[in-house]
């Protein structure tokens, strides 16, 4: 149902908007079109990365405009160490366009999508509107007895973003400010909620960044009795994703199982995991399949019988929701984002205490399901129910209603602001005639 024939008017800001290249523009571009579904939606974007040709139509009441980076913010952005100093720039920015469109044709509320880390609230705070910011996430921290499993570049980068976060958490008076003037702040999973509240006194709402646009098919059947296990792993290959973990866990295996590894990704530690791969003797079992385009990976989630998950920080994990979607069981991590989407129904979770613990707990999960395919069958049709709770029809329900709330309480502060300008106005006429 449109709202007031469009006349209320959204501002979202997505650093990345697109609908198939990257997670961050996924959940800007999902986001963007529920919101289009009651309120008159601009989007204010760095870029978009598809073609014209390639991307698909815009829904009604959903208009995106481009503000890319200019010379000196892709000169820092290409910087080691200088991102977020352009990110901040292009912000500002952002904030002069977004006030001269308001004063145009003035916005009812402003959403600041992504980038969904904490770091950078932007300005539009300012904008004197309703102010949404999140879900944001990015403020978990690296597990530091888990720096073992790291190359040495790997380790120093964690070690100095622990650090940073910390600094940051503790001191940052932008991030305060932008929290102190929302309306709603989203936090991306609870661990998050608790960081914001400690840090900055701020009660925030608990909503995973990302989401599904529907399930992906039925529950495993008759496929997996008598074949071997099908494993499959997704990631960037950066060190904190820590696919060693999975290798090292599926070489304790008892020589007898069956398994075949799919590992969708790529990155900088590839040639340093293929070796790890070959030295373990586990060539024989794994396919490495590289990073296709997003509807290319889906086929690999239908294929495989359990997926993996071994990052050691990540705000949520999108391969999670993907495998629940494709009634696809997880033996994975239990810890920040991925805590909140597994559940013991349709996941085996392992507690991230020590290396060591968590590759014998990870080899254990893999040989029980191996063993039980009737279990493993029950757990991929409750994957499929359990899948439902994070579809983007459902997050977009609770958005609009957060929508809904934040635009009444501005409208009731503004009732209320008039009453009292007219009362004071009432009062200095009544002495002017005495």
């Amino acid at each position: 149902m449109l709202i007031e024939n469009r006349r209320q008017r959204a501002l979202l800001v997505a650093y990345r908007f697109d609908a198939d290249f990257s997670m961050e523009s996924r959940l800007s571009w999902f986001r963007a079109t529920h919101a289009a579904q009651q309120y008159q939606t601009t989007v204010l974007c760095a870029e978009r990365e598809s073609s014209e040709a390639e991307r698909p139509e815009l829904p009604v009441g959903l208009r995106v405009v481009c503000l890319p980076h200019n010379s000196l913010e892709r000169f820092l952005s290409k910087m080691p160490g200088f991102f977020y100093l352009a990110y901040r720039l292009w912000h500002g920015r952002v904030y002069q366009f977004a006030k001269t469109m308001h004063r145009e044709r003035a916005f009812s509320l402003v959403h600041q999508v992504s980038y969904c880390g904490y770091r950078e609230p932007g300005q539009c705070w300012r904008l004197g509107v309703p102010f949404v910011w999140g879900p944001v996430g990015g403020t978990q921290n690296f597990p530091l007895r888990f720096l073992s499993q790291l190359d040495t570049a790997g380790a120093v980068k964690e070690i100095i973003r622990n650090g940073i976060n910390t600094l940051q958490l503790r001191f940052s008076r932008r991030i305060r400010r932008a929290c102190s003037a929302s309306s709603s702040v989203l936090s991306a999973n609870r661990e998050v909620q608790t960081a914001l509240a400690k840090s900055f006194g701020v009660a925030s709402r608990c909503q995973l960044e990302t989401g599904i646009s529907k399930t992906e098919g039925t529950a495993l059947l008759e496929r997996t009795v008598g074949g071997p296990l099908r494993i499959l792993w997704a990631g960037r290959f950066e060190s904190w994703k820590a696919l060693p973990l999975l290798l090292k866990a599926l070489a304790k295996l008892p020589k007898s199982a069956r398994y075949q590894l799919r590992i969708l990704g790529a990155g900088r530690c590839e040639r340093r995991w293929k070796r790890l791969a070959k030295r373990l003797d586990l060539a024989r079992h794994i396919e490495w399949v590289g990073w296709p385009p997003y509807e290319a990976r889906m086929p690999h989630y239908r294929w495989a019988d359990v997926f993996t998950f071994t990052s050691l920080r990540d705000t949520s994990g999108t391969g999670l929701l993907e495998s629940l979607a494709c009634g696809v069981p997880i033996i994975g991590l239990n810890h920040q984002g991925a805590r909140d989407v597994m559940d013991d129904d349709c996941s085996i979770r392992v507690p991230v205490t020590s290396p060591s613990q968590a590759i014998r707990d990870l080899s254990r999960g893999i040989y029980r399901l191996d063993a039980d395919r009737a279990q493993l069958q029950e757990m991929s049709q409750l994957a499929l129910i359990r899948a439902e709770d994070f579809r983007w029809d459902h997050l977009g329900e609770e958005m609009a209603e957060i929508y809904r709330e934040v635009v009444s309480d501005d409208l009731s502060e503004q009732k209320d602001r008039e009453r009292m300008q007219s009362k004071q106005q009432t009062k200095i006429a009544l002495k002017a005639q005495g």
